[in-house]
């Protein structure tokens, strides 16, 4: 369970959020959504451990989250496979089962042929998908995606998004994903988070809907175009 109890995150004067309150239990999914700078980041950095609330209580009683960002960040003096397996042998692992981790999840994002490549070599949309395959490697019971597929073409992104979603459903992981395009992300996801003005605005996805995802994607891009005209 990620509890978020009255928090608030502020960087010197400037207030990010203040009063949010959230609570993901495993297995379920969450998108986050907002304007440039409305604390999309800020929240998942929270959620992850690396940054301290300014306020309230942020409790993680998660065991193995996992945070990728919109940057593959791998380690360009080490081959691909290596930088799967540096994680996990960090993590305890052992090498022949961080072996067996490395290969299965690059094959599962097509990539297994590229296991002795370096960084260098890969295409961004590669370099994204094997720090996606990283992320996998390590098991973690709750996933949080910083727009990880915003750079990449349309196809790719929905591909890799579904196999987050494939992955978080057969693994009861609970899923915390933020992006700029409402019309994907609620295909991932049954409860949308929209940040504005320092707050958190819920949109629940009914399941028995056929027409409910459409809808909250319709609602949630009228708001964010709405957000982006606000005079300063």
């Amino acid at each position: 369970m990620l509890e978020l109890i009255n928090v608030g995150l502020a960087y010197g004067v400037r207030q990010v959020f203040h009063g949010v309150n959230l609570n993901v239990a495993p297995g379920e999914r969450y998108g986050l959504l907002g304007s440039s700078g409305a604390g999309k980041s800020s929240l998942l950095r929270l959620a992850a451990g690396i940054t301290a609330p300014s306020s309230g209580e942020c409790i993680n009683r998660f065991r193995h989250p996992v945070l990728l960002f919109q940057e593959p960040r791998l380690l360009p003096w080490r081959r691909v496979r290596e930088n799967i397996e540096i994680p996990l042998d960090a993590a305890g692992v052992s090498p022949m089962e961080a072996q067996r981790r490395s290969t299965y999840w690059l094959n599962k994002v097509e990539l297994g042929h590229l296991g002795e490549a370096w960084p260098g070599e890969l295409s961004g949309g590669m370099a994204q998908r094997v720090a996606l395959a990283r992320a996998f490697a390590l098991q973690p019971d709750l996933l949080l995606l910083d727009e990880p597929f915003s750079a990449l073409d349309p196809a790719l992104r929905a591909s890799l998004s579904a196999l987050c979603t494939t992955y978080v459903k057969e693994t009861g992981a609970a899923l915390l994903c933020s992006s700029h395009h409402p019309n994907e992300l609620v295909q991932m996801v049954d409860h949308c988070l929209l940040m504005e003005n320092g707050r958190l605005h819920r949109y629940d996805i009914d399941p028995l809907s056929p027409t409910a995802r459409d809808d909250v994607a319709r609602r949630l891009h009228q708001r964010l175009l709405e957000q982006e005209t606000v005079t300063p």
